[in-house]
């Protein structure tokens, strides 16, 4: 299933764009990863399938609200799993997040603004737990990887898709608003060199 994905996933993000160009620093350290990404339409996932293939090379996880996973339960293929909010079942997900992190060869793909927003969305809110529930219940020491995915509109027919993605270093006083402030200070990076570019 997961070879038959990413061949989809070539395919799908092939069509409707031009290229898919990944620009960061990333150093192995054979943890498990945590990443947190911008959430700006449906290819999100499939563009972070791509940069796992390409970058880090993990079992992708991700987590989505049980509704919008119900009308498409294939997705429980390719690593989702559901939450629901204000339910008691919720804490059994925020666990499984954590129970992620806790395998090397794992990688659990988190977005923090909980649902879709305008790619130009500059200032990012993070909904409050997941975050907080994996950085007070974690185990074991994992990697803390930000994304930022952009497109761009040139000559060509197709926009390109600019996956930008950084390293980040945390500790045991770590909380989720430090996380925030940080993200915030990558996604505005992040513009300023698409606008370069």
């Amino acid at each position: 299933m997961i070879i038959f994905s990413n061949y989809y996933t070539k395919i799908l993000v092939g069509f409707f764009f031009n290229s898919v160009k990944n620009i960061g620093d990333y150093e192995d350290k054979g943890l498990p990863i945590l990443m947190i990404s911008n959430h700006f339409s449906f290819y999100d996932g499939f563009i972070q399938i791509l940069l796992n293939l390409k970058v880090f090379k993990r079992r992708l996880h991700f987590m989505m609200l049980e509704k919008e996973l119900r009308k498409n339960m294939l997705l429980t293929k390719l690593g989702a799993c559901s939450i629901s909010k204000g339910k008691r079942s919720s804490l059994e997900s925020l666990d499984y997040a954590v129970e992620v992190l806790e395998d090397k060869e794992n990688m659990f793909l988190f977005f923090p603004q909980g649902k879709i927003q305008s790619i130009y969305t500059r200032d990012f809110t993070f909904e409050k737990g997941l975050l907080t529930h994996i950085l007070e219940n974690k185990r074991t020491d994992f990697q803390l990887v930000f994304n930022i995915n952009l497109i761009k509109y040139g000559t060509n027919l197709r926009p390109d898709i600019y996956a930008y993605y950084e390293t980040q270093d945390i500790n045991e006083a770590t909380t989720a608003e430090d996380l925030e402030l940080a993200f915030n200070r990558f996604a505005k990076t992040c513009f300023s060199k698409q606008g370069a570019t």
